[in-house]
């Protein structure tokens, strides 16, 4: 029964899948999921509204759709691996910063929108927020595309005055004006990684002119050692 089936499809015309769709043998028993890293596999095969007999038979576009309607998912193929198994390749948007809500820190995605990603069992690793403004968002964004590694290391991020974004960093503040250029970016990594290299302490990057990055040292406080 099974080799018949399966030589059907082979040979069957366009209304193969319609013909093929009522039998128990292309039933789907698994739904794989590949890529989702922050949305639970439950809240993914929810996604696709699978009724209780459904065929992997069912219209792949349909799904799709359903799958990109799920808050949080940017993008979602679905195929079918015959005889019974759907798989998901998604992306998910990225959070680019922590902001407190009702009840503990929620992600936020680029256009300020919460994410349904739960901090406690996801591995939201982004910049906490203070106050959530659209052009720290962007700029969150921007650097996140430009330079990860840099990304990584910020620990918080706040609008300052004229529009310019400041980030925090274990090693000091780093400013930029906005909107950021890709280049700036990874300009100021490579300052960065030039100061680590030769293990020279520093208190701020400045890239808000274009073309240059200041580098200021920590200040000392008084009675400190230099």
């Amino acid at each position: 029964m099974a080799a018949a089936a399966l030589l059907i499809v082979l040979v069957a015309p366009w209304w193969g899948p319609a013909a093929l769709r009522p039998l128990a043998f292309f039933a789907v028993r698994h739904v794989e999921v590949v890529g989702a890293r922050y949305l639970a596999i439950d809240v993914v095969v929810r996604g696709l509204g699978l009724a209780a007999r459904a065929s992997v038979w069912e219209d792949l576009d349909g799904l799709e759709a359903r799958l990109q309607a799920v808050p949080g998912v940017a993008e979602a193929e679905v195929e079918r691996r015959l005889p019974g198994t759907l798989r998901v390749r998604m992306r998910e948007v990225e959070p680019v910063a922590l902001a407190q809500g009702p009840e503990g820190l929620v992600p936020l995605g680029p256009d300020a929108h919460p994410l349904p990603y739960d901090p406690v069992t996801a591995p939201v690793d982004a910049p906490v927020l203070a106050r959530v403004e659209p052009a720290v968002l962007t700029a969150l964004a921007a650097i996140q595309a430009a330079d990860p590694d840099l990304f990584a290391d910020v620990s918080a991020a706040r609008a300052a005055r004229g529009g310019e974004v400041e980030l925090e960093l274990d090693e000091g503040v780093v400013r930029f004006g906005t909107p950021l250029d890709p280049g700036t970016v990874r300009s100021v990594s490579a300052v960065r990684r030039d100061l680590l290299s030769r293990a020279a302490p520093w208190g701020e990057l400045d890239a808000r002119f274009r073309g240059w990055v200041i580098v200021r040292p920590r200040a000392v406080p008084p009675g400190g050692a230099a």
